[in-house]
C-alpha cells in the first residue's frame, strides 16, 4: 500500500488567518496519507475539523504530535494527522487551529485541501513466460 505524506512547511501561504482557496491532494482508494500541521501544545491552540469531513470518502486514522528538535522552552512542533481515503470521489478538508474552551472565537488560523480520490490503476495482466 503507498503511503503520501504531505507536509505543511511553508507558513505563509498555507495557513492564514482567513483560508483562502484549498490547496489541491489527488490520493487513490485505500491509500493512506498524512497531513503534518505546524502545532504548539503549550499555547491550548489544537487542530480541530471545521466541519466533519464525508464519511464515505475519508476516515481519520489518527493523530500524532512530533516533538520539536529544538530544546527551547514552549518550541512548537508538528501534529500529524493519518487519514485513508475509502471510496471514489472528491471532498474537502477544513481543519481550523482553535482553543476548544474559546467557544464562538474565530480560529487562529485555518486551512483547507480539497482531496480528489481516484480509482487505483488496473495493474497490467503478467504475461506468461512460456510464451503463446
Amino acid at each position: 500500500m503507498k503511503r503520501l505524506t504531505l507536509i505543511c512547511l511553508a507558513l505563509g501561504p498555507l495557513l492564514t488567518s482567513a483560508a483562502e482557496r484549498p490547496k489541491p491532494l489527488t490520493v487513490t482508494v485505500g491509500q493512506e496519507f498524512k497531513i503534518s500541521l505546524p502545532y504548539n501544545a503549550s499555547t491550548g491552540y489544537q487542530w480541530q475539523f471545521g466541519k466533519p469531513p464525508d464519511q464515505n470518502l475519508l476516515k481519520l486514522l489518527g493523530t500524532e504530535y512530533k516533538r520539536p528538535e529544538s530544546k527551547l522552552l514552549g518550541a512548537g512542533g508538528d501534529e500529524i494527522w493519518t487519514l485513508k481515503a475509502l471510496a471514489k470521489g472528491k471532498t474537502k478538508l477544513e481543519l481550523h487551529y482553535v482553543r476548544p474552551w474559546e467557544k464562538g472565537s474565530p480560529p487562529a488560523q485555518q486551512t483547507n485541501f480539497v482531496i480528489v480520490i481516484k480509482k487505483p490503476k488496473a495493474k497490467a495482466k503478467a504475461q506468461d513466460s512460456a510464451g503463446p
